[in-house]
């Protein structure tokens, strides 16, 4: 492809040649430079710095000359599929794919990290396979804000659906197995020799290893003559320096397996260090992203601490980049472990806020996935049920009575079930919005999931009926119809949370905020959550001005 050319009218001050960024051009002061078309990427900077006007494009016509408060820069636009073309061509390496909103996240989206550096080349724009990066001036967005929730973009995004529903079919989801009951993770020792493994890396943080939670799981690995090298130097946030350790480590001791104890950053850690000893000559961030690993990980025996996440059932790992400090995903189905340890005992000590907030974020990711329907097969519809029902029956049980052993064990299962069925199914608003309050004003992720459930689920309204009344049907909440039994389903998780002293609403949302929660929380549902009902930015805000009012 013919790239730019430079006409008799170069004086030789060598501005193009110093501001090339691929030093495409050559030439000495006062006279006439080249541009070599095999370097040129086109990106018309030689002729936006031009003081001559001596610079032709590919078609022929002069690049006039602008100032660099006049560039445009890419706006991106809410159809981004997070596909990272852009981010592989940008000459400036000015564009990022934005960090994962919450654990478990692949609807990330480019955006621009550096806006100095932008040299205005529209490269993006020209390579984006889906026509989602607009060039604007600035001050100036692409016209795309204004039609989110009209019917083209309502298509677009089932249409996108569509198409991630296909390509779900042919992904390894699978499974854990797992062991379950009182002091079961005594019998991982002689689980981790049946498999044939001699020495695991245990992946915890410190403050478990402060109170000892561990200690009786490394007695049992040494009556069982499992060899067995801690690591705990973790962040809350996992880095990839950590990372970086812990691979050194497992690869100094001669480990074969890996055991992760304890909540996300721990489950995170230990999978990121899986990823690299598969992938051995890849940093972090050569493998953060959609489907980058795609080698096996040593064995994966998982062993959550806390009953909602579901981190063990999960293909993701999220990591901060220790040098830059941005945060990113690692998703790969071979992430997800191969094993589980659902020990109650080991949940016993929770605090009863812990408790509650923990146990709603199973039951949402429980509903959401259900309510979305459109990935799930029948294992996942059967798992979303399954969880709804022992949340229904244990969580206030766990809740009044830390130490009921049976309510503990059945709201570990339930956080697995309801982790594994939106592992594909997706969450929904009720994620999208409770990210952007968490990041906002800090309110923790269960908080926010346990206040914002009811009100999305019922301004869903009729497209919900169904689904709910499967819920309920499954709690033994009965009603003359699907809407009747939706009704009630919302009703009885406001009656819980009220039990559990969770709160109605989030008073804390401030006015000047709302325009930044509905582009934030749009950015990252829309298209890939398939939510009941596409929303619009009226939908948010009647869903975030519920939530301020909320008693």
């Amino acid at each position: 492809m013919k790239g730019c050319t430079i006409t008799e009218k170069c004086i030789g001050c060598t501005l193009c040649a110093k501001q090339c960024p691929v030093n495409a051009i050559s030439g000495t002061v006062r006279e006439k430079h080249i541009i070599d078309e095999e370097k040129c990427i086109r990106c018309g900077l030689c002729g936006r710095v031009c003081p001559q006007g001596a610079v032709l494009d590919e078609n022929g016509a002069v690049i006039e000359k602008q100032l660099k408060t006049e560039w445009k820069k890419p706006y991106i636009k809410q159809s981004c599929a997070g596909c990272s073309v852009c981010v592989e061509n940008c000459p400036q390496n000015c564009i990022e794919i934005s960090p994962p909103a919450y654990h478990g996240d692949i609807n990330t989206k480019a955006q621009l990290k550096d806006e100095k550096a932008c040299i205005g080349c529209g490269i993006c724009k020209d390579v984006c396979p889906i026509d989602a990066i607009a060039m604007c001036a600035a001050g100036e967005t692409a016209a795309e804000e204004t039609k989110e929730a009209n019917s083209m973009y309502k298509v677009f995004c089932r249409t996108f659906q569509f198409v991630m529903k296909i390509g779900n079919y042919v992904l390894p989801y699978r499974m854990p197995e797992y062991i379950e009951g009182p002091d079961s993770v005594l019998k991982l020792p002689a689980w981790i020799k049946e498999k044939g493994l001699e020495n695991v890396l245990v992946v915890t943080d410190n403050g478990l290893m402060k109170i000892g939670l561990p200690n009786p799981m490394f007695e049992a690995m040494e009556e069982e003559g499992v060899g067995y090298v801690v690591f705990s130097d973790i962040e809350p946030n996992p880095t990839s320096d950590n990372v970086d350790d812990g691979f050194k480590i497992y690869k100094e001791n001669d480990c074969d397996g890996l055991v992760a104890f304890g909540g996300g950053a721990p489950m995170d850690c230990a999978k990121a260090i899986g990823a690299r000893v598969a992938r051995p000559g890849k940093k972090v961030s050569q493998l953060q992203g959609l489907l980058r690993v795609l080698k096996p990980i040593p064995p994966f025996f998982a062993v959550p601490t806390t009953s909602g996440t579901g981190s063990e059932t999960t293909v993701a790992a999220v990591i901060t980049d220790s040098a830059t400090h941005h945060k990113a995903s690692i998703n790969d189905t071979v992430l997800i472990p191969r094993y589980a340890v659902l020990d109650p005992k080991l949940t016993v000590g929770l605090p009863q806020f812990v408790t509650a907030t923990t146990g709603m974020d199973a039951l949402c990711h429980a509903v959401e996935a259900y309510t979305n329907y459109t990935y799930l097969t029948k294992l996942e519809k059967k798992l979303a049920l399954d969880a709804i029902r022992l949340i229904y029956n244990n969580l206030l049980d766990a809740y009044n009575d830390g130490t009921n052993i049976e309510a503990r064990q059945n709201m570990q299962k339930a956080a697995f079930y309801a982790g594994r069925a939106f592992t594909r199914g997706c969450v929904g608003y009720v994620h999208a919005v409770g990210h952007t309050l968490g990041g906002l004003y800090g309110v923790p992720h269960g908080l926010a999931m346990s206040v914002i459930l009811p009100h999305v689920m019922r301004q869903f309204g009729s497209a919900v009926y169904d689904k709910l009344a499967d819920c309920a049907d499954v709690c033994g909440i009965e009603g003359v119809n699907d809407k009747e039994k939706a009704i009630k389903f919302i009703q009885w998780i406001e009656d819980m949370k009220r039990q559990m002293n969770l709160p109605a609403g989030i008073a804390e949302i401030k006015e000047k905020d709302i325009p930044q929660i509905i582009k934030w929380a749009s950015k990252e549902a829309n298209p890939l959550y398939p939510v009941p009902v596409i929303w619009g930015e009226a939908d948010f805000r009647k869903l975030i001005n519920t939530l301020r009012t909320a008693k």
